[in-house]
């Protein structure tokens, strides 16, 4: 049975942005152009290559080495593997420094600008806190280990020194959950334009590049209304772009009827609560991803600033459902 949501993008023809491509864009352009669609499973999500106007066996090619592209990317950065590049530098805490990874060592950097641009809103130590608040939970953590949680994040400290090398002063463990898929797909984006495509898409969960356009148009972009999840309430207009977003409807438990989400705010050590939803528009998917986590934490105005200050556009509801933007995004009402 098809989802209402699918249902949905199918009728309208738009991207949901928080999920899958769908099938509309088959519908929207293969009657021009050849459309080959593939998904994978990988970072804990679905992740879908849509490609336009090539043949058959150059498309499954350059989809086949974009996969392969992020899977190894995403192995070096996962906090799940003891055997990442992430984990090696966490078990060196004290040990002095360490030869970073080129792929650990860009994300890191970037992460540490957020960090700054944001006065700690974003940073790369959440773990201690995130893991106090997974959608799992059955009980809220209690105020002690919220507070031990909080001085682990904000003791924590990786000092990156010189190019290629890293080192952790703290024993906080880092988690990139928040920019690094953004970064992987990057690295896919990179492999398919490698392999000669042009237009298509790379959706890891939300995590939107896209590329080129739809049969000269551009693409439409889906935002979810966090109070009906299944429904589009705002259509972005893009080409060769980024969008990210952070909302705190899909991952979340619920105790005495209180909703608590995954996105923590490593000044307070609980959820943040300023907005629903926070969706970014950059030109790279690592900034706009970690940028989607800031400006949520950040809030409906502060956030909106930040994304400005970086050269990015944002849509935000706030807690008091109301839609707040940039003033440079191409948007509109469904």
């Amino acid at each position: 049975m098809i989802s209402r949501r699918r249902f949905i993008r199918d009728m309208s023809g738009i991207i949901a942005g928080a999920g899958l491509v769908g099938l509309p864009v088959l519908k929207w352009v293969s009657e021009q152009q050849p459309v080959d669609r593939y998904i994978r499973t990988m970072m804990g999500t679905n992740v879908e290559i849509v490609l336009i106007g090539l043949d058959r066996e150059t498309a499954t090619s350059a989809a086949g080495q974009a996969f392969a592209t992020m899977e190894a990317v995403a192995n070096r950065l996962t906090v799940f593997d003891p055997s990442s590049a992430l984990n090696r530098l966490s078990s060196h805490a004290g040990a002095g420094l360490t030869r970073l990874a080129p792929d650990l060592e860009a994300v890191l950097r970037q992460a540490d600008t957020i960090r700054l641009a944001t006065d700690g809103a974003f940073t790369p130590a959440i773990l201690p806190l995130s893991r106090l608040w997974r959608p799992t939970q059955t009980h809220l953590p209690d105020d002690a280990a919220i507070e031990e949680a909080l001085d682990a994040v904000l003791h924590a400290d990786v000092q990156l020194p010189s190019a290629g090398w890293g080192e952790m002063t703290s024993t906080t463990r880092l988690d990139l959950g928040g920019i690094a898929k953004g970064y992987v797909v990057d690295q896919a984006v990179r492999t398919l334009r490698a392999a000669g495509v042009t237009d298509g898409i790379v959706d890891a969960g939300g995590d939107l590049r896209l590329l080129g356009s739809r049969n000269g148009q551009p693409w439409r972009i889906g935002i979810p209304d966090p109070a009906q999840p299944d429904r589009i309430a705002r259509v972005l207009y893009l080409r060769d772009a980024a969008v990210a977003t952070s909302g705190d409807y899909e991952r979340f438990f619920v105790v005495d009827g209180v909703r608590y989400h995954h996105i923590v705010d490593p000044r307070t050590g609980y959820p943040a609560r300023a907005v629903r939803s926070f969706t970014v528009v950059l030109p790279d998917g690592m900034s706009a991803d970690a940028a989607a986590t800031a400006g949520f934490i950040l809030g409906g105005g502060p956030g909106l600033d930040f994304v400005a200050r970086i050269g990015g556009e944002a849509l935000a509801v706030d807690a008091a459902e109301r839609w707040v933007r940039t003033g440079g995004l191409n948007d509109r009402r469904v």
